[in-house]
């Protein structure tokens, strides 16, 4: 087990991921900023604390990368199980977090920003097999395409945005533990990549 860890290097990268995270929960809070929209004449409201999850999924990503692709190809562990045990312990960190972080600072966007880290993660996992390690450039593009293109003229966020919807909407309730399965359902099928 510890070899496996260490060949991920989970207790460094991740640990250091979920710091990020938490500081960036903390940090920004319910703060809001008015961003140009190239869809309305005015900007809408952002909450800042959406690009929140981008550094944990870029240290999912990392850890998922390293591997030790001779050890892992002739051993006999089940490799891909647990990688998806991390993928989970990582989403139910956040989301513990966030809860933890909305009831200690009476915040409310702190819980939806782990529902959005599993979203995230769920999305790179679907065209990891593709692009490899290049896939963790997608959560941080999905935040700045919902932060610049995914809200209404009124401010509301469109349905297929998910990070931008808030936690009580029911699609984004259904989306995000949809696209996670989807992503691991990859992960576990997919060869890995050097």
């Amino acid at each position: 087990m510890w070899w496996w860890i260490t060949a991920r290097r989970a207790h460094i990268v991740i640990s250091a991921a979920l710091a990020a995270y938490v500081l960036l929960l903390v940090v920004l809070q319910d703060t809001t900023t008015e961003l140009p929209s190239p869809l309305t004449s005015s900007g809408a409201p952002v909450l800042l604390v959406l690009m929140a999850p981008v550094p944990l999924c870029a240290g999912m990503m990392s850890s998922l990368q390293s591997r030790l692709l001779a050890a892992e190809e002739t051993g006999v562990r089940p490799l891909k199980a647990m990688d998806t045990a991390l993928v989970l312990a990582v989403i139910t960190a956040a989301l513990a977090v966030g809860a933890a972080v909305d009831e200690l600072l009476d915040t409310t966007g702190a819980l939806a920003a782990g529902r959005n880290t599993a979203f995230l993660i769920g999305l790179m996992l679907c065209i990891a097999p593709l692009a490899g390690a290049r896939a963790v450039l997608l959560p941080a593009a999905w935040v700045i395409t919902v932060a610049l293109a995914g809200f209404t003229p009124t401010g509301h966020a469109y349905p297929w945005t998910v990070v931008g919807r808030d936690l009580a909407d029911p699609y984004a309730a259904v989306a995000a533990p949809l696209v996670l399965a989807a992503g691991l359902a990859v992960q576990l099928r997919a060869r890995p990549t050097p």
